[in-house]
């Protein structure tokens, strides 16, 4: 699988970066992905996580503008947001339905 860099941003300490990867799979599908890189002494800079983002680019554009909005100095927040319930297959307290 190819992976192409898109971007590296500081993190929230000295020794960690977040990097946005994007590769293709051996069927020919792209998938992004976001690592938390940290800083080792001897080793240098290494991915700590991984999280594989969802394939709807589309959507996690809007969700990336949407929070460029509500990041904005003076932006309303309060009473924005929503508190959204997992789907009940991934709720503990209830049984998987077949």
């Amino acid at each position: 699988m190819d992976a192409i860099c898109l971007g590296v941003l500081d993190g929230r300490q000295r020794d960690e970066k977040l990097e946005l990867l994007v590769r293709t799979t051996a069927a020919g599908a792209a998938e992004v992905e976001l690592r938390l890189l940290a800083w080792g002494e001897g080793i240098g800079w290494y991915p700590q996580r991984t999280l594989p983002l969802p394939g709807d680019l589309a959507l996690l554009r809007a969700l990336l503008r949407r929070a460029e909005r509500l990041s904005r100095p003076g932006a309303p927040v309060a009473g924005r947001t929503r508190v959204v319930s997992p789907p009940a297959c991934l709720r503990a307290d209830e049984p998987a339905s077949a």
